[in-house]
């Protein structure tokens, strides 16, 4: 196993950043990790686009899952100029409240890119298994 690049030490810097966020429940944090025009996409939904509705959709995820959202990287791939990288992991959390809860779980891709020196999510892309 080769050693890990700086940046994909950077990228998994600001994962943590994310996960910190998410933990703490600070949608806008979790937006900030995101470029200005990031976007998100979930099936059966419009694109989520620019860091307001990024931070709109997390903090009605984070409110709807209850502390129990868990992600991170199953592999991160960075192009030799150490531009743009792909990260590729999987997801879970539950929903729901006193009727019952709902397991959700999936596979993510996230696209980043190295924006005034810093990595910054521009696609995030969910798809639930």
């Amino acid at each position: 196993m080769s050693p890990m690049s700086n940046s994909e030490l950077e990228i998994r810097s600001a994962i943590e950043v994310w996960l910190g966020a998410v933990r703490a429940n600070d949608a806008a944090k979790i937006a900030e990790v995101h470029a200005e025009d990031g976007r998100i996409l979930v099936a059966g939904a419009p694109v989520i686009s620019g860091r307001a509705a990024i931070a709109e959709f997390w903090g009605g995820l984070l409110a709807a899952t209850n502390d129990t959202v868990i992600f991170g990287p199953t592999t991160i791939d960075v192009d030799p100029a150490e531009a743009m990288a792909f990260e590729v992991g999987t997801y879970s959390f539950k929903t729901g409240g006193e009727g019952g809860e709902t397991d959700n779980s999936g596979k993510y891709l996230v696209v980043w890119k190295k924006i005034a020196g810093e990595w910054k999510v521009c696609v995030d892309s969910l798809v639930a298994d």
